[in-house]
């Protein structure tokens, strides 16, 4: 019994151990009024200003890359186009409140241009908006007039 109980702390903690560095995945942060995020409800649809899909790996609150998606051998993975040591924009007013759409965490052995990590755990579809690292709503990504735009299906009770 107790080989098997130490049996089952080892994977436990093989499983949790990361191996490589851990990156998140969001669109560019944008401007929303602060006025528009309180009346926020499912079905609303906020216009995010992309004609293209483009995204960013992030580290806390440090942009490492830009990355865009690749089809490779009929799976989707994203490729390193621009590495970056920046940070993301955190300046917030009384009217406007920086919006971060995340599509989740990711691990990358390196990083480094034209490196591809696999996006397989990853469901591009769902995106989470953040505001001040709190998450005020879970959305899926939706075409407007060619241009980009999240559709909100559902509101979190901040």
């Amino acid at each position: 019994m107790k080989a098997e109980t130490q049996a089952h702390a080892l994977a436990s903690l093989v499983q949790q151990k990361k191996h490589y560095p851990e990156y998140e995945l969001i669109l560019p942060s944008f401007e929303v009024k602060q006025s528009s995020l309180k009346k926020l409800d499912v079905g609303d649809v906020l216009l995010v200003g992309l004609d293209m899909f483009t995204l960013l790996l992030v580290s806390s609150s440090d942009i490492c890359a830009h990355v865009k998606i690749v089809n490779e051998e009929n799976m989707y993975k994203l490729k390193i186009t621009n590495l970056e040591k920046d940070t993301l924009k955190q300046v917030h007013t009384k009217k406007y409140e920086i919006l971060k759409c995340s599509f989740g965490m990711l691990q990358s052995r390196k990083l480094e241009v034209g490196y591809k990590v696999s996006i397989s755990q990853l469901d591009l579809q769902k995106v989470r908006l953040f505001v001040k690292e709190k998450n005020i709503a879970e959305a899926r990504l939706v075409e407007v007039d060619d241009e980009i735009a999240i559709e909100i299906t559902k509101v979190k009770n901040v």
